[in-house]
């Protein structure tokens, strides 16, 4: 696809609803082993970024509205240094996709050891974009060292398919009527209206026209061995769900715990997860870097998030039902009727109201199908060994803390994005202990009832 063509609903609301002060970026960080070569990491990106056109376009508005306009000749923006990697945290700035196209790449290379960390525009792409984009830019570094072999030639993507982005089919997996689907959507939208959900704690976000904070992004991260991340994944399957279900569960059950450590007052306020889900159907994975998903909210009063067994069997539900009922398109059918209404989205977005007291992302098992050699579970590109890879998902105002989870070569990584105006950084390792001790009981629960079996 060349040339100029006009933004989707959900590309132009996360247009309009970035700002310096709240970037809508995300940021997929690779850890390898290995010193990374300058000159074949900025050549590979440069080639497998024109495999994407959203990823090497910008945004420009005509009198019909917003659109992409393909930059033939432009080169991802690379920043470069040889400091001591951070491995907790880094630092990048603000992505504006009206003057740069919408992928950077930050490095960080030592003799032994490399990171890079890749900045999304969520305009561009989502995370099942982005993986596809940064796998082929593993494959164009194999190969210009020379370690490409046959079954790691680049993807052949189907641009064609990029003109089905924003039209999402039905699912296949229905069980229920039109009707039955369509009231459950209407449900689904009327509880979130009248849900008004609390933000983890009381404070004052950051103004629109307020600058990209200085240290952006505010970073936690946890990781999960493989038999850990494995054991998880046992547990939630033991009690009929999803390790997807148990991050979820386990998320609320974390921040009700937070507010009452961190209160002087109790309350038994409305608690709400944005939780993205992918929309990609079979046909589609061959799609180039795009948004094909949607948000779903998960919403509980806090004293449904105490109680782990009915929470986990009400979100089960829940998200199966998402799932098979194709309810993810209720929010993209708002954000068109908001299009179509005086003022369009552009008077809709930016509001100064907690919409989601916390996000969480599951970009789920990640690299799986690379066509990459590996050494183990752990993909090979070159001189390169990939160890470690996280996810670290946007913030907005009043929903200061966003986690993304993903699994690499059998290990669960869980990042915090955190909002430092709400959140110091000891409140955010605290709240990170304590999802993460949240989490550590399944495996104590999942032991005991062995151990009496």
């Amino acid at each position: 696809m060349t040339g100029e063509w006009a933004l989707t609903t959900l590309e132009e609301y996360f247009l309009l609803e970035d700002r310096p002060s709240y970037p809508w970026s995300f940021f997929l960080r690779l850890g390898f082993r290995g010193q990374a070569n300058r000159s074949t990491t900025e050549q590979a990106l440069a080639r497998a970024v024109v495999r994407h056109p959203l990823l090497h376009a910008i945004v420009r508005q005509r009198s019909r509205g917003w659109s992409w306009l393909v930059q033939e000749d432009a080169q991802p923006g690379v920043v470069w240094n040889t400091n001591e990697i951070d491995t907790q945290g880094f630092t990048a700035k603000y992505l504006d996709i009206t003057k740069e196209i919408g992928v950077r790449l930050y490095v960080d290379a030592k003799p032994d050891r490399s990171q890079m960390v890749f900045q999304f525009h969520h305009a561009c792409c989502d995370g099942r974009g982005a993986c596809s984009l940064v796998d082929d830019w593993l494959v164009e570094y194999a190969s210009a060292t020379g370690a490409q072999r046959d079954n790691s030639a680049p993807r052949d993507d189907d641009l064609g398919l990029l003109r089905q982005r924003g039209h999402f089919k039905a699912n296949n997996r229905r069980t229920a009527s039109t009707w039955t689907v369509l009231i459950a959507g209407a449900r689904r939208a009327w509880r979130f209206l009248r849900q008004k959900p609390s933000p983890l704690l009381d404070f004052e976000p950051a103004g629109n026209t307020e600058a990209t904070p200085p240290n952006f992004p505010a970073v936690r991260n946890l990781r999960f061995q493989p038999s850990m991340t494995d054991q998880l994944r046992q547990v939630a399957k033991s009690q009929g769900g999803t390790l997807n279900d148990l991050l979820c569960r386990d998320l609320l059950m974390a921040l009700c715990r937070f507010r009452d450590e961190v209160r002087s007052i109790s309350s038994d306020a409305w608690l709400r997860l944005a939780v993205p889900t992918d929309l990609r159907t079979a046909d589609q994975q061959p799609m180039p870097a795009t948004n094909q998903s949607s948000m779903v909210f998960v919403t509980r009063r806090e004293h449904e998030c105490r109680d782990a067994g009915p929470l986990f069997q009400g979100i089960h539900r829940e998200l199966q039902q998402v799932k098979d009922w194709g309810l993810g398109r209720t929010f993209l059918r708002s954000l068109q009727i908001s299009q179509r209404l005086p003022g369009g989205l552009a008077s809709r977005v930016r509001q100064k109201k907690c919409g989601a007291t916390a996000a969480l992302t599951n970009v789920g098992q990640v690299f799986r199908d690379s066509r990459l050699p590996r050494v183990g579970d752990e993909l090979m590109a070159g001189n390169l060994q990939l160890e470690t890879t996280d996810f670290v998902a946007p913030i907005r105002p009043l929903t200061c803390a966003s986690f993304a989870a993903c699994t690499y070569a059998g290990r669960l990584s869980i990042c915090l994005q955190y909002d430092r105006l709400a959140l110091s950084e000891a409140a955010a390792d605290q709240l990170m202990e304590i999802y993460r001790k949240q989490l550590y009981s399944n495996l104590k629960e999942s032991s005991d009832r062995g151990t009496q079996t």
